[in-house]
């Protein structure tokens, strides 16, 4: 062998040894590099599959993550950067990932795939399910719900001032449909087909979602479709740029899309989200779900991992992170329909906050059932409760807005309900508003069973159509009653008001002086008639203000409860077909009635059968201890053998027998000799307009020992708008006191009067301390002013 063979021989070898020597090393190599690349995980780390780095998806995975550590678990995730929802999915099921963000119409898609079965595509063909999902990549396979946390709606936006009515309109222009892979790309293509096209009908441009947004922003692109949280930065951007705005959602779109894919919900991006947004865009939502898989009958996640995985997240809910969409952790009502199961971890978190939430409301309802019954007790106790004086709504059949109270009450139940069965579902229902306004459609009678999607919702709405009709009913009734009245009285002012009984002809005077000017002037004054009274003089009464005619039995105290006697003012009594203490028995008896002391009395002593009366001994004439007596300051109109033969004594301590005829014959009597005080008198009589009222006010020390002929004189002569005429004088009690306190000892004040009022007296009489001047005149301040003016 020549050497240059033997020198390549050699080489040869040299060759061949360092590859056998170098090969194999290199090849040890390669497996070892891999599990370099896939590094075991700490026991209890969850591979948790997110979505492109710096995206939402990746920032709620790494908000998590922090969130775990943050709580007492011992449970924690690896963020993983994915290509979006339907990478996601694909991870899942290969078992890449054990937990994963994914947007949940994707999720239910691939759910819906999982179920049909191993069915292999054949070769060529494709897949219709989002993101092109197959039966065979998912077999084996049972996604799992572990919580629903934030919703993303879809965005129409498009370059102004273009408004589009209709997606077939955009032609071939330029739009964006959404990144290739991610979830709201799968979320235009079923918009796009609810609009009747595919995205083979438009001109989608294949680009990012930061090109797009630049493309937009330079009037390249006619419209985008965005799926993301209401107030996105980038889109509000866009918006304050004016370059482009937002759009409503077709009506029709909607409807299809919820009726063919019900994993969506109808909401409304409200005014205000976004810069120059000043009304609300009708749109649908998505909520994005933390999914998990059953691979082959083992779950990825155990029960344990998927609390602490929850605990995390109502971390987030409760401890907002900056630049994070807000996070409401739920299991139910996030979309129209939710095929997806829960997790059986989070199905025991759902019952038992479920029990929390109804423990929670019913040991409320206890406190509050608690609290009224002591309150009950202590009103009952107190002597106040069961009173109808304390507060109760007259006439509730005959009263207009009871009826039309009920009217409001039943469309506002029934908009609540039908707007938390449809709202996610029906468009006509959206919002409270609209939902608002279709029941009161629904209670004035137009129901209209297509316009509610569910049979609950259109059972309520055919409740409140029949309830509305009948309420409307009422309420025509009840004011067709008012307006065939003599008078028409939708209010009756039951507080200290004059109640006139036993009315009669000749009384008409009465009510009418009641009616002069003065502060009693707007006195509410309530007149019971008898059916013998005139046509002619009810016709004058209903010209009255605020005078109420009431055509009943005076001697009957159940007609007279209706009255609230214990809150009038006055009670007057009159001479006429019933004898006044007739009346007044049903006086007593009526306000014994209203009074709940009294009324629990006479039920203790209900078996010895007496008179109510003689059950308070107020009523009765009895001393009555210090009780607050409830029956009113009642004026009879009595006769001189009435007062002569003591008929009303028992009573004095609130009955007042006014001897009326006397009077009048000794007013007439002293109209004869005083002219000044006739023409007074005839203006009382004839009701002048501008009759003036009667004030009293206290003498002050520069009058007494004057006499009644000097009063006379200084007001007869002193310059007034309308004059004063002096017409007594009231005789106090040791010079500041009105009575004597014998005055009223087992009787009233006003039983003094007989004796203390001296009606047009003597005039030598002396003027002392205690002395009240009575007089008329057009008000106090102008008495008092000359009164004030001659003490000077």
């Amino acid at each position: 062998m020549s050497r240059p063979a033997k020198l390549a021989a050699l080489l040869v070898a040299v060759l061949v040894v360092w590859i056998t020597w170098w090969t194999p090393v290199a090849r040890a190599q390669d497996p070892a590099a891999e599990p370099a690349e896939l590094a075991p995980l700490p026991a209890g780390t969850i591979r948790f599959g997110a979505g492109s780095k710096g995206g939402g998806f990746s920032q709620t995975g790494d908000a998590l993550a922090d969130a775990l550590a943050q709580v007492d678990v011992s449970t924690r995730i690896h963020v993983e950067n994915t290509g979006g929802s339907c990478d996601n999915v694909r991870k899942l099921a290969r078992g890449e990932v054990d937990a994963a963000l994914v947007q949940y119409d994707v999720a239910a898609e691939a759910f819906a795939a999982s179920a049909v079965g191993d069915h292999a595509l054949e070769d060529g063909a494709q897949s219709g399910w989002m993101c092109e999902l197959s039966s065979a990549e998912l077999a084996g396979v049972e996604l799992q719900l572990v919580a629903a946390i934030d919703d993303s709606a879809v965005h129409v936006i498009v370059r102004r001032p273009v408004r589009l009515d209709d997606f077939s309109s955009v032609g071939d222009r330029p739009i964006f449909v959404g990144q290739l892979g991610s979830g709201s790309m799968e979320t235009s293509k079923v918009i796009l087909g609810a609009a009747g096209l595919t995205l083979d009908d438009v001109n989608s441009l294949p680009i990012k979602n930061k090109a797009a947004m630049a493309a937009m922003q330079n009037g390249e692109l006619l419209m985008m479709l965005r799926t993301t949280e209401i107030g996105d930065d980038a889109i509000a951007g866009l918006l304050a740029s004016g370059m482009a705005g937002l759009n409503a959602l077709p009506s029709s779109v909607i409807e299809r899309l919820i009726d063919g894919f019900p994993y969506y919900r109808i909401c409304q991006i409200d005014a205000h989200s976004y810069p120059g947004l000043e009304f609300g865009v009708p749109s649908v939502c998505v909520s994005t779900v933390v999914l998990t898989a059953r691979r082959d009958g083992v779950d990825a996640l155990s029960d344990a991992q998927v609390q602490d995985l929850i605990a995390g997240l109502r971390w987030i809910e409760h401890n907002p992170v900056e630049g994070l969409p807000p996070v409401a952790v739920r299991w139910r009502d996030f979309a129209e329909r939710e095929p997806v199961p829960l997790h059986p971890g989070a199905g025991l978190t759902e019952r038992r906050d479920f029990a929390i939430y109804w423990a929670k409301v019913f040991a409320a309802l206890a406190l509050a059932a608690g609290l009224l019954v002591l309150l009950r007790r202590f009103l009952r106790r107190k002597g106040l409760l069961g009173n109808p004086l304390s507060g109760n709504l007259e006439g509730q059949l005959s009263n207009p807005l009871v009826p039309f109270a009920g009217f409001l009450l039943i469309v506002v139940a029934a908009t609540i309900v039908v707007w938390n069965l449809e709202h996610d579902s029906n468009a006509r229902v959206r919002t409270l508003n609209d939902s608002f306004w279709e029941m009161n459609m629904f209670a004035t009678g137009n129901f209209d069973s297509e316009s509610l999607k569910t049979s609950t919702a259109r059972v309520i709405g055919a409740a409140a159509t029949i309830a509305g009709l009948g309420l409307l009913a009422w309420f025509t009734a009840a004011l067709t009653s008012i307006l065939s009245r003599d008078q028409m009285r939708l209010f009756r002012r039951l507080r200290n008001h004059i109640v006139i009984l036993n009315f009669r002809e000749e009384m008409l005077q009465l009510v009418r002086v009641l009616r002069s000017p003065g502060p009693l002037r707007q006195r509410s004054i309530h007149v019971v008639v008898s059916d013998t009274l005139p046509p002619r003089v009810r016709q004058q009464l209903t010209k009255v203000r605020g005078l109420t005619i009431y055509q009943q039995n005076p001697e009957v105290p159940e007609d007279l409860v209706d009255l609230r006697l214990p809150r009038a003012a006055r009670v007057i009594v009159l001479q006429g077909g019933y004898h006044p203490l007739r009346i007044a028995r049903a006086v007593h008896h009526a306000c014994v009635r209203l009074d709940p002391g009294a009324r629990l009395e006479a039920s203790k002593h209900a078996a010895l059968g007496v008179s109510p009366s003689v059950h308070s001994p107020a009523l009765a004439g009895d001393d009555a201890r210090g009780a607050r007596a409830t029956v009113p300051v009642t004026l009879v109109e009595a006769t001189n053998g009435d007062a002569a033969d003591g008929l009303f004594d028992p009573f004095s301590r609130w009955l007042v027998p006014v001897p009326a005829r006397q009077l009048a014959d000794a007013w007439l009597a002293t109209a004869c000799v005083d002219p000044t005080f006739g023409e007074l008198f005839n203006d009382i009589v004839s009701f002048r307009d501008d009759n003036s009222e009667l004030y009293t006010v206290e003498l002050s020390e520069s009058f007494h020992g004057k006499t009644w002929r000097e009063l006379r004189k200084l007001l007869f002569t002193a310059q007034g708008r309308a004059g004063i005429v002096p017409i007594g004088l009231y005789r106090g009690h040791q010079g500041r006191l009105a009575y004597e306190a014998s005055d009223v000892q087992d009787s009233s004040p006003q039983a003094a009067i007989a004796r203390r009022l001296r009606v047009n007296p003597p005039l030598h009489t002396v003027l002392s301390a205690g002395d009240r001047v009575l007089a008329f005149a057009e008000d106090e301040a102008d008495l008092r002013k000359v009164l004030n003016r001659r003490s000077k």
